[in-house]
């Protein structure tokens, strides 16, 4: 059921994102409950700002030196950090809710997801990082959303290919561009001076079907520029198989094994490097005490013949086992 909130609510939202201190916190957040209309379609969402509220009566009042660390500041886990971005309702929270171990918050209202939440999406035997972001939205971006995507490895752009996903896609490039951040592809285009460029991967969402594949041809088809692309769906688990797979290749890592001497090698919890790593690079990962004793290492792979020694400079390829020797 649709939540059909009323335009007081946006504003009150809006000023409720741009309040600092814990008081004017409380004090926005109260008057944007106010604006809720009380109906089936709103109980999620007001549920979600009660619990939002008794969070923030809950932190300490008093003052402290102590600087309070931003929800962005996501500590980096598994091969790679990938960031969920686009505007509200086009189904950001359902595909981490799909892709991970993570429980986000899913409701058809808008502006459900508050802060980020992290999630480990699993491709075959590593495990890669997807963080579910608030909506972008042109009257206030948190600055620590802004770092956060800038930080990442790979940029994930949702838009609703049943909805207006031409426009959803130029707001959220327009919005990210205003913030001195674009597609690496516009990298020569653009030169070096235009701010932070990452990797973006468009994501047309909730291409339930085979029926959807006009709307999906439509969408790419009326794009001005190229963009690396994949139809998806979170609710029939569409194509996420292959998703999983294209954030792997996007990241450019390799997966190396390691094995002691005399030992089957440990295929269970591969070591992750950028392509084009070395066998001193890969001992690096390992210990310090290998990177810097290093003298051989012994090698079974594609390039090469089973238990070659190599050298400390011997480009590796994923997977790769290697055996290192001081």
């Amino acid at each position: 059921m649709p939540a059909n909130l009323p335009p007081d609510y946006f504003e009150a939202e809006r000023l409720f994102r741009e309040a600092e201190s814990t008081r004017e916190k409380i004090s926005r957040l109260e008057d944007l409950i106010r604006t809720v209309p009380k109906h089936k379609g709103t109980d999620r969402l007001r549920a979600d700002l009660r619990r939002k509220l008794s969070a923030l009566k809950r932190e300490p009042r008093s003052k402290s030196s102590t600087r309070r660390v931003s929800a962005f500041a996501i500590r980096r886990e598994g091969a790679g950090q990938v960031v969920l971005v686009g505007p509200p309702n086009v189904g950001k929270s359902a595909l981490l809710d799909a892709l991970t171990n993570a429980t986000p918050l899913i409701a058809d209202s808008p502006f459900t997801t508050w802060e980020p939440m992290p999630g480990m999406m699993a491709y075959q035997d590593v495990q890669i990082q997807l963080v579910d972001t608030p909506p972008l939205n042109a009257e206030y971006i948190d600055p620590g959303l802004l770092d956060l995507i800038r930080r990442a490895d790979l940029v994930l752009l949702v838009v609703d290919v049943q909805g207006d996903p031409i426009g959803q896609l130029e707001e959220s490039v327009a919005l990210l561009a205003e913030h001195r951040i674009h597609p690496e592809q516009k990298r020569d285009e653009l030169g070096p001076e235009a701010g932070t460029y990452v990797p973006m991967l468009v994501l047309a969402n909730k291409c339930d079907d085979e029926s959807c594949e006009e709307l999906f041809i439509l969408f790419t088809a009326l794009l001005e520029d190229e963009w690396p692309m994949l139809q998806v769906s979170a609710t029939t688990g569409r194509h996420l198989d292959l998703l999983r797979e294209r954030v792997f290749e996007a990241l450019g890592i390799m997966r190396v094994y390691s094995k002691a001497p005399g030992e089957p090698p440990d295929m269970v919890a591969p070591y992750t490097l950028p392509q084009g790593s070395t066998v001193a690079e890969m001992a690096a990962k390992v210990h310090r005490d290998f990177y810097e004793n290093l003298k051989t290492a012994r090698v079974w792979g594609a390039n090469v013949y089973d238990g070659q020694m190599v050298s400390r400079d011997h480009l590796l390829s994923d997977g790769d086992v290697v055996e290192l020797h001081a």
